[in-house]
């Protein structure tokens, strides 16, 4: 959805559908955005740094590296030291912030445990096969990536995606995919061509197949949540 308004509605299905409050879920959101945010900004620097053996100018890619460090450090310092700040004190007094703060707290609190470990290394798991498919599309472009462009490649695409753009990440999606593949020593024009593939072949049918989930299974829920109303299925009136 555009805006990631997606993930509101993730917290607001959890909440009208089983009951589980706002913030615990917005919280674990975050989390998992941080991980996968850490991940790929990961990915995309060693990509540079094994890169860097064929003296190719990365200095585009480089600074995308810095940023998206950046971010993704700062949110990583604000969550690690959100359970150590005084607020649940300072919300004492306000009786409605004093809960939601408290969940915020706990949620945090497992990038300091060893849960947060292990979910850190399921997410590098689960970027593995992402990574093999992103290989795959650009080989049926006719195209090879090394080990080191592949890395760069997921993680320019990736970090791609939090600057605004239309549906399936329509436009950054093609500039990085054509900026990493220039970056390897192809033609820009099997980026986009590899980043079209990826979207018709990847997205799109996901995107298909979700819609008909939703539409049979949660429209109901979905009107009922943007009016708050009951929506006409729903209702006892024909």
């Amino acid at each position: 959805m555009p805006a990631r308004l997606g993930e509101l509605f993730r917290a607001e299905f959890f909440k009208k559908v089983y009951g589980l409050p706002r913030v615990p879920v917005l919280t674990s959101i975050v989390v998992e955005r941080l991980l996968d945010g850490l991940t790929v900004v990961g990915w995309l620097a060693l990509g540079l740094v094994l890169a860097a053996r064929t003296g190719r100018s990365a200095s585009t890619l480089f600074d995308v590296v810095m940023a998206g460090g950046a971010l993704f450090g700062a949110v990583l310092v604000a969550a690690l030291g959100f359970g150590r700040l005084p607020l649940s004190r300072l919300s004492a007094r306000f009786t409605r912030l004093a809960g939601p703060i408290a969940a915020a707290e706990r949620g945090f609190a497992i990038l300091r445990s060893r849960r947060g470990v292990e979910v850190a290394i399921l997410t590098l798991i689960v970027y593995v096969p992402d990574t093999l498919t992103v290989w795959l599309v650009v080989k049926a472009c006719e195209f090879t990536l090394g080990f080191a462009d592949t890395l760069v490649l997921v993680g320019a695409a990736a970090l791609s995606t939090l600057l605004p753009s239309g549906p399936a990440f329509l436009g950054n999606f093609q500039f990085a995919f054509a900026l990493a593949i220039a970056f390897a020593g192809g033609p820009a024009a099997v980026g986009v061509a590899a980043t079209t593939l990826a979207q018709l072949c990847i997205l799109l049918p996901v995107a298909f197949v979700a819609t008909l989930i939703f539409a049979h299974g949660s429209g109901s829920m979905l009107y009922a949540t943007l009016t708050g109303n009951e929506s006409p299925t729903d209702s006892e009136e024909p």
